[in-house]
């Protein structure tokens, strides 16, 4: 390619990391908006009920889209969009109906509401990860700010008549926004909807198994990670009650937001890998990303770490003043894990899943043991220790991993 051709390239590289983060500094400051009106009207016990169950529809999400994940930004530009759509569809509705009983002997509550959500959530994502396979980064951007686009909105609007009084009305702005999302991913991808064709039995058959051997295993992995971030909420509300889980929510979703950029990067990353042959520039553009997603991070969670608790109370309100204290413990590991996520979408731009999600298990059991061990005694130290830990476990098997694969 001349020097030309590799100027320009870079040129469409940037603008789609550029419209990437802005999308996700948007969706982080609707979602920041959020956490102070539940937070200042709520207070740290309602905040800790949004925090269960914002978290209960994530997990449900991971496992509805066990084989309609991410992989599909590796397999669209592979696979025609009807062998993708249908397996993915049909797990949700087998899985949901299954789980439907099973949620009965839950104690966790707003189980079967989450569900419901988590499915509507679920072909949401189908249709991201549709548009990023086929580099259409663009619209997948727009896709991602309906979401916390109307549940701010809807939110807001009960807020300003007074009606905003419970936890069920954080539940249907989910609900209202996630419906919306879905019909305006369906209208992006009208083209590939108006053609869908029930795929032979055979061939269905045939694209469930890829799906399954692949989504499987990178959304256990997922999965696994996602337990090692929020696994605290529910050890923490155990030992110290739902206001503790209050402050380490609001502490966890801040120092999550620091990561936006490097996060930005790797899915862009990811998206113009699963269309590349040439590995020597895949692994050259990896190590750049990697160089430039460190100093970014680093430079927001110090930050973060500098202001004074009476900054989290003015901003949060009464009760919220340690949420400065548990990011000081997460920092390190936070920082680490943003740097993660390049070597994440290197491997998984060529279809190697299993190191990921090695390195997650490796992480949530890690986040367990020291979990169990700190949180009972120390309490929001100990669950912002715990996952410190964890994240820097996940990091340094993935780094050594990478720097292997780089020799070969």
């Amino acid at each position: 390619m001349s020097n030309e051709g590799k100027h320009f390239q870079l040129i469409a590289l940037a603008k789609k990391i550029l419209s990437t983060f802005f999308t996700k500094i948007f969706s982080a400051l609707a979602g920041f908006a959020i956490l102070m009106f539940v937070s200042h009207i709520l207070g740290t016990s309602g905040k800790g009920d949004q925090a269960i169950v914002a978290f209960n529809v994530y997990i449900l999400t991971l496992v509805l889209t066990l084989i309609g994940n991410s992989t599909l930004i590796y397999l669209t530009p592979r696979k025609n969009f009807s062998l993708l759509f249908f397996p993915s569809l049909f797990f949700m509705l087998a899985v949901s109906l299954l789980a439907l009983p099973l949620l009965a002997f839950c104690a966790t509550p707003y189980l079967y509401s989450s569900l419901f959500i988590a499915f509507i959530a679920s072909i949401s994502e189908i249709n991201f990860f549709v548009l990023m396979g086929k580099e259409q980064v663009f619209k997948a951007n727009i896709l991602k700010t309906i979401y916390p686009l109307f549940t701010l909105a809807y939110i807001v609007t009960l807020s300003l008549t007074n009606c905003f009084t419970s936890i069920n009305d954080y539940i249907t702005a989910l609900v209202i926004a996630y419906g919306c999302s879905l019909i305006y991913g369906v209208y992006l991808l009208k083209d590939e909807y108006r053609n869908l064709r029930m795929p032979a039995s055979k061939d269905l058959l045939a694209s469930f198994k890829t799906l399954f051997s692949l989504g499987a295993l990178k959304q256990s992995g997922s999965i696994a990670q996602s337990l090692c971030y929020r696994l605290s909420f529910y050890i923490l509300a155990f030992f110290g009650g739902k206001s503790l889980v209050g402050v380490y929510s609001n502490a966890c979703s801040l120092t999550e937001s620091v990561m936006l950029f490097g996060t930005s990067l790797a899915l862009v990353q990811y998206s113009s890998l699963s269309n590349c042959s040439d590995k020597t520039q895949a692994r050259r553009l990896t190590w750049q990303m990697t160089k430039v997603n460190v100093l970014v991070t680093l430079a927001s969670i110090v930050v973060l770490c500098l202001l004074p608790d009476r900054f989290w109370t003015l901003l949060f309100g009464e009760g919220f003043e340690k949420v400065g204290y548990v990011i000081r413990f997460l920092a390190l590991g936070v920082c680490l894990l943003s740097c993660s996520s390049n070597f994440t979408n290197y491997f998984a731009a060529y279809g190697n899943f299993s190191i990921s999600a090695f390195a997650s298990y490796a992480g949530l059991i890690v986040c367990l043991v020291f979990s169990f061990i700190l949180i009972p005694k120390y309490a929001l130290a100990g669950a912002g220790v715990a996952a410190s830990i964890s994240y820097c476990t996940t990091f340094f098997i993935e780094f050594i991993c990478f720097l292997r694969w780089k020799k070969r």
